[in-house]
């Protein structure tokens, strides 16, 4: 499994997990105040930084996992290279990460039309970047285990 799989991985577990916490924590402050004085920005600056560092932390526990794997079956592990396919995998899933993120682009766009509230946009866009990640990650996983 090269690194790049092994970040996908990391990502199709992280994406969701950390849009749970964060909507989890934001919903439960709207149950009982308005939107306006939700508190969202914080929440969100964590989620965001904490995609980052636990996709990076799943990555190296995945090679870490792979190498302590190997050396009990009395094995030297083995870390592939990318190669052409992992770099055709990757574009597979930007290109449908793009479309996700164009769709929530466009109704951040309607929304600030209409006037609403910073957090309506901020959550759309939010929502948006966690859904394009999340088909990115799939379409790759997918990818990775049926071919392309």
């Amino acid at each position: 499994m090269t690194m790049t799989e092994r970040t996908v991985w990391a990502s199709l577990v992280v994406f969701p997990l950390v849009g749970l916490v964060y909507f989890t924590v934001v919903l439960t402050q709207a149950a009982d105040r308005p939107v306006a004085q939700i508190g969202w920005i914080t929440p969100m600056l964590w989620a965001w930084g904490s995609l980052i560092v636990f996709i990076i932390l799943g990555t190296i526990a995945s090679a870490i996992a792979t190498a302590v794997n190997a050396e009990m079956a009395g094995e030297k592990a083995q870390f592939e290279e990318g190669d052409v396919r992992d770099r055709d995998i990757e574009r597979l899933g930007n290109s449908r990460a793009y479309t996700m993120a164009s769709v929530g682009g466009l109704a951040a766009t309607i929304e600030l039309m209409l006037d609403l509230d910073p957090f309506w946009v901020a959550n759309t866009l939010f929502l948006a970047g966690l859904l394009a990640g999340i088909i990115a990650a799939g379409s790759r996983a997918h990818a990775y285990r049926t071919g392309m």
